[in-house]
């Protein structure tokens, strides 16, 4: 009876100590998922399993509360102790003994809980919120917690009036840490998802053979949250969330052309490519894909333009190298500031951070063109749906300030991007091949796809020289160039 009339007592009072402001959460881009923060006085679970970076997620919270919104905060632990905690956190940048010794943060150490000993922790982490004037506060974690109840029903009551209500009327706002056991999709002891105001969930899957971490807000009172499945990645900096590239819409459409760089090129699309327009070049390993990219940018340097080549094989000096083999001069565009190159080495551990940097370096850089070689080493690292998502959203984003783009895959057949997820989100087509004829290995080119615009069918041969790509005539008296075994016409 004593429980019941308090809770009601409480939640008459809690509504209306609500203000509704929010708690920033201290962790980069995870704000922008829940409307700016977590409303204040609100309850909150982390849910994950081992090693998915509940605590780092906690004491991020925590530290940024300290020391950039000046709020004291407490960390109850049942896990582990203050020395081995304060050591850990350390290595990640945060200095818990700095604020602990300015009386605005309090490790709170019970390591060895039992049912007579509930009543003692609730009055010290209320004793210790009012001391500090906390309003941050860290349970890690309630399945430890839960487990010195004799009756579930109890632990229910506790999490409900005490931790809820309570901490709502001082303006505390908690992160309950709740282990997720492997291989189940339940929370804790699954009393903490009907009670808390929110829930925070931490996953981690094995994705091509490497561990993917995503996160994924299920539940935010009163709040409009994002329900998506985002990647995050734990460095010595902490946790650092990836969110899913936007699917902007389109406001303007270019219809000016541009040149490609490769004379015979641009007869073919009959003037250039689109203004804004994405092209894919694919073809075998020696086709020559990366020399028309490199073209396509110097095209643009000449016209003091400035160009970004993005390299997930060849290192830049590498690149610039192949440019001189080309007669261009890439170096003195570089000083001039009209192109720059960067390389990654993406794997799934890095993928996500990689791509949030070129769209930040893109954004800074403001390039008129854009080179990525090769795309195709993102779809063998990403999961199907974020490479389709990140390829539409970037190709999108390239429409409206009119940023013209190659795309280079590698590729062994003709018709690479049928049915593909490629094929849908460029503009233009162009695949390269190598052929033999006659015991001498020659190269040609075709468009198989220009969105807007009428293009030259032909299949054409092309050299590599020392002054460039040159396009030459279609091949004539010759079938099947495309095909594996090309043959004299009848």
């Amino acid at each position: 009876m004593e429980n019941t009339e308090l809770s009601h007592k409480v939640e008459i009072e809690g509504s209306s100590k609500a203000d509704g402001s929010r708690v920033a959460s201290g962790i980069e881009g995870f704000d922008s998922f829940v409307e700016g923060g977590f409303p204040r006085g609100s309850m909150i679970v982390l849910a994950g399993g081992a090693g998915s970076g509940k605590t780092v997620f906690a004491s991020q919270y925590l530290y940024h509360g300290m020391s950039r919104q000046n709020e004291s905060g407490i960390y109850l632990s049942l896990a582990e102790s203050r020395n081995t905690y304060v050591k850990n956190m350390k290595r990640m940048g945060m200095d818990f003994e700095k604020y602990e010794q300015k009386g605005m943060f309090k490790f709170l150490d019970m390591l060895t809980v039992t049912s007579k000993g509930i009543d003692s922790i609730v009055e010290r982490v209320l004793a210790e919120a009012d001391s500090l004037g906390a309003k941050r506060l860290v349970i890690d974690s309630f399945s430890a917690l839960v487990q010195a109840f004799p009756e579930g029903i109890d632990a229910r009551i506790m999490l409900h009036t005490v931790l809820g209500k309570l901490m709502c009327l001082r303006g505390v706002t908690t992160l309950l840490i709740s282990e997720r056991p492997l291989g189940t999709q339940s929370l804790g002891v699954g009393m903490e998802e009907f009670v808390a105001d929110g829930i925070v969930n931490l996953k981690s899957t094995t994705e091509k053979g490497w561990l993917t971490r995503t996160l994924q807000v299920s539940k935010l009172r009163g709040t409009k949250i994002n329900t998506e499945e985002h990647c995050y990645g734990i460095d010595e900096r902490g946790i650092r969330t990836y969110p899913l590239p936007e699917l902007t819409p389109v406001q303007k459409i270019h219809s000016e052309k541009v040149h490609t760089g490769v004379k015979g090129l641009d007869k073919m699309f009959f003037g250039g490519v689109f203004k804004g327009s994405v092209t894919l070049i694919g073809g075998a390993s020696g086709t020559g894909k990366t020399s028309f990219a490199l073209q396509f940018i110097a095209e643009e340097a000449k016209r003091n333009g400035r160009s970004l080549y993005v390299s997930f094989e060849e290192p830049p000096g590498q690149l610039v190298k192949e440019a001189e083999g080309l007669g261009l001069n890439m170096n003195e565009f570089i000083d001039k500031g009209l192109v720059k190159f960067v390389n990654y080495s993406p794997e799934p551990f890095n993928v996500e951070q990689q791509l949030n940097d070129i769209q930040i370096l893109i954004k800074e850089y403001r390039p008129a063109r854009l080179v990525i070689d090769t795309i195709g080493c993102l779809e063998r690292i990403m999961a199907a749906d974020r490479y389709f998502r990140y390829l539409k959203s970037l190709t999108l984003r390239l429409k409206d300030p009119g940023i013209t783009a190659v795309f280079t895959v590698l590729s062994k057949s003709t018709t690479f991007t049928t049915g593909t997820t490629l094929s849908s989100t460029v503009d233009n087509i162009i695949a390269l091949r190598l052929v033999e004829i006659d015991s001498s290995l020659r190269r040609s080119v075709v468009i198989l796809k220009s969105r807007g615009t009428a293009h030259d069918n032909s299949i054409r041969e092309f050299e590599i020289t020392q002054n460039g790509v040159v396009l030459k005539e279609k091949f004539t008296g010759m079938g099947a160039v495309l095909a594996e075994t090309p043959r004299k016409s009848a």
